[in-house]
């Protein structure tokens, strides 16, 4: 039994690692393994505390694998994005989300809820350019931004619950198209080890945490800080489509596999050279989320 279960983590988390499994069968995994811990009598005490610590670290890598930004990253984007809702636009989301805020379900998709298991990535190709939808692979971020937005267009004609839901994906993939490390460009490996601040990570993880490195600040920190710029300023940086913003971010952003390989020892060199961009591509996300939702619901 204890062999099954440990044999189930490994695989789970090597499937994490290579992407080929999607965060609702890592839980489903989780579930099942526990399941049978639960029935299994054979296990000592001692025994059981090691699989239930190994299970809560397959969630805890499930998690971090889908956490573009993390929780307050997210959460910040749709903060500084709700800053720049018309009135009108604002209470219309917010009767489809049963009165709370775009902030509140912001880091929604990372939690786990029974949806379709979208990938919270943009793939593109040699030049830079997000793959077409007959080329795309069919989990991938796009897909999820492009269906979206096609059924709110018609939203006043949708059921409510495929309204909300819609919403949340536009909140939370605009921020994940906008992450450096959930950009897959052809035979870049987004997940080497490198050690940062002490401790060894995947590269990847390291940009989804790339906020925290300055600061410990909660979303109404980063929106008073980020949220700075001028009518005219916003204006230019919402400009264009999210195919058009994931192309922009893949082409800025492939330098990062310049920045950090393999074994490297990341140091305050390196984060002073990235943060920049985080907290730059932040912001892009949020005044294009504002853009995107006041155009859909400004009526």
């Amino acid at each position: 039994m204890q062999s099954r279960i440990y044999s189930s983590y490994a695989e789970a988390r090597k499937g994490l690692l290579e992407e080929t499994f999607s965060i609702n069968r890592m839980q489903s995994r989780i579930y099942s393994s526990y399941a049978e811990l639960k029935n299994c009598n054979n296990l000592n005490i001692i025994e059981m505390k090691k699989v239930v610590i190994l299970l809560a670290a397959a969630l805890c890598a499930a998690v971090q694998n889908a956490s573009a930004w993390g929780r307050v990253g997210h959460e910040a984007i749709a903060a500084i994005a709700e800053n720049h809702l018309t009135e009108r636009a604002k209470a219309n989301i917010e009767k489809y989300l049963d009165g709370r805020s775009i902030v509140y379900y912001a880091a929604w998709m990372d939690q786990q809820h029974d949806h379709k298991p979208y990938k919270h990535t943009v793939t593109v190709d040699k030049d830079n350019e997000p793959l077409s939808p007959k080329k795309r692979p069919e989990l991938d971020g796009m897909n999820a931004i492009s269906l979206s937005l096609e059924r709110l267009q018609d939203y006043k004609n949708q059921p409510k619950d495929t309204v909300a839901q819609d919403i949340k994906f536009i909140v939370h993939l605009i921020g994940d198209i906008h992450c450096p490390a959930h950009i897959v460009y052809p035979k870049v490996t987004r997940f080497f080890p490198v050690t940062i601040m002490g401790r060894v990570k995947k590269y990847h993880p390291v940009w989804d945490g790339m906020l925290d490195y300055n600061h410990g600040w909660g979303y109404n920190e980063w929106r008073e800080q980020l949220d700075r710029y001028s009518e005219e300023e916003i204006a230019a940086m919402a400009e264009g489509t999210p195919m058009s913003w994931a192309r922009e971010n893949a082409q800025r952003c492939r330098v990062i596999y310049e920045w950090a390989k393999k074994d490297d020892v990341l140091d305050r060199k390196f984060i002073n050279q990235a943060y920049p961009l985080a907290e730059d591509l932040v912001v892009k996300a949020s005044y294009r989320l504002a853009k995107l939702l006041n155009e859909l619901f400004d009526e």
